[in-house]
């Protein structure tokens, strides 16, 4: 198993996944906020991330909801949530559509697309190339009003965390997600979150994923641009939490 932490001792069981500049420690402040009387939290790690950073990168989106499931049937759960942030509310919808029987809802935070997300040549090689110093590109693109120590914080987890490898791979993997045509057979309640200062997942990108399910709700996250359990933890953690307990 890849869990880097399970934490709480409630009946309503979560999958807690991670995105793509840093495996599950983006989550770490708002851990301590988080409900562990009602809940039960495994925040897994991506293999090559974190606890998993001698594993071999996941191939594709349907390998990493593979490599969660996996992780649940390693903790003998049959039903659980998801709980995703970018890449991993991402991957939270592929589990619910690999595994709908045993999901009850999922919590998608600031989510990529299921219908993958093309970038032209030179904006995939930014990018790519943003390994190396990826800090602007996190202020600039994603969360604009990012406090500067909580920036640094997230670019030093991310040196520790992963390797240029797990970079290219994983952003192959996030961008080239093809399940799109699946998300309508899913009846769970859905909810979608977004920052409102978040410059990339805004709410017309995720109007298409929107549209395409049958039980889902969109939620403006305020004061947060793309890492809300950062940069808003207090106001995000009951609202994501109160999602959870629509299943």
């Amino acid at each position: 198993m890849a869990i880097a932490a399970i934490e709480g001792n409630g009946d309503h069981k979560v999958l807690v996944l991670h995105g793509w500049a840093l495996d599950s420690g983006v989550w770490l402040t708002a851990r301590a906020l988080s409900d562990v009387g009602r809940f039960t939290f495994a925040y897994v790690d991506f293999p090559g991330y974190g606890v998993a950073q001698e594993q071999v990168p996941a191939d594709g989106i349907d390998g990493m909801a593979q490599a969660a499931l996996d992780d649940a049937k390693g903790l003998g759960w049959e039903e659980f949530s998801v709980l995703g942030h970018s890449m991993g509310g991402l991957t939270a919808l592929r589990v619910a559509t690999l595994a709908p029987e045993q999901v009850r809802s999922v919590v998608s935070v600031t989510p990529a697309s299921p219908a993958g997300t093309p970038l032209d040549e030179q904006t995939y090689a930014a990018f790519a190339a943003a390994w190396s110093d990826p800090g602007p590109t996190i202020k600039n693109g994603l969360s604009p009003n990012m406090a500067d120590e909580d920036l640094n914080r997230l670019v030093a987890r991310n040196r520790a965390s992963m390797t240029q490898q797990v970079w290219d791979a994983y952003l192959a993997n996030w961008t080239g997600a093809s399940f799109f045509s699946e998300l309508g057979s899913l009846t769970m309640p859905v909810t979608l979150f977004y920052g409102e200062s978040d410059p990339f997942i805004t709410e017309e990108y995720l109007a298409e994923t929107v549209n395409a399910l049958q039980n889902v709700e969109k939620v403006e996250l305020k004061g947060s641009g793309h890492y809300p359990m950062i940069e808003a933890p207090a106001r995000s953690v009951p609202l994501w939490e109160r999602a959870l307990l629509k299943g």
